[in-house]
């Protein structure tokens, strides 16, 4: 007996999201570097625009799903990566990252230096690194230079240097 599935639903596929794809290159705490890309909302959960990779890394799920170009995906625990390094895409966040921002040096427990900009809220006059580090509560903290974005594992900072 033959059976036709021309209007059989596939079960699995009909959780299937449209996402967007970025390339990244990860660095995990034990040093391996693995390029690909890893899958976006086309919007976030509150707003209209689309997803980034910060907005990924940030959230509260403890994984994420990992594309190397081969056919499997890896899922990646986001207290083993040490950061991710990704372009810019997201051009309204270009304006607002001119207005507050500070250079920094940043030095990883393994050695790792990291040198850019992170975007800083005023508060009043004057805004001290200090105060930015200790109430900054996500996982990964940007730091932007030209074009790029580092993402970097807060637990992973060894020490921070504010660049004059």
């Amino acid at each position: 007996m033959a059976v036709d599935n021309r209007h059989h639903k596939d079960p699995l596929n009909s959780f299937h999201v449209e996402k967007l794809r970025r390339a990244v290159s990860i660095v995990l705490i034990d040093g391996r570097r693995l390029d690909g890309d890893v899958f976006l909302f086309d919007r976030t959960r509150v707003g209209s625009t689309p997803e980034e990779p910060l907005d990924l890394l940030n959230d509260d799920d403890p994984f994420f799903p990992f594309s190397n170009g081969g056919e499997q995906l890896i899922l990646i625990a986001k207290d083993q990566v040490s950061r991710v390094e990704t372009e810019i895409h997201d051009d309204s966040s270009n304006g607002e990252l001119a207005d507050g921002l500070m250079g920094v040096d940043i030095s990883l427990h393994d050695g790792t230096a990291i040198s850019g900009f992170v975007p800083l809220e005023r508060r009043g006059e004057q805004t001290r690194l200090l105060d930015y580090l200790n109430s900054y509560t996500k996982r990964f903290i940007p730091v932007f230079w030209g074009e790029q974005v580092c993402l970097v594992n807060r637990g992973q900072i060894a020490c921070v240097s504010q660049l004059t």
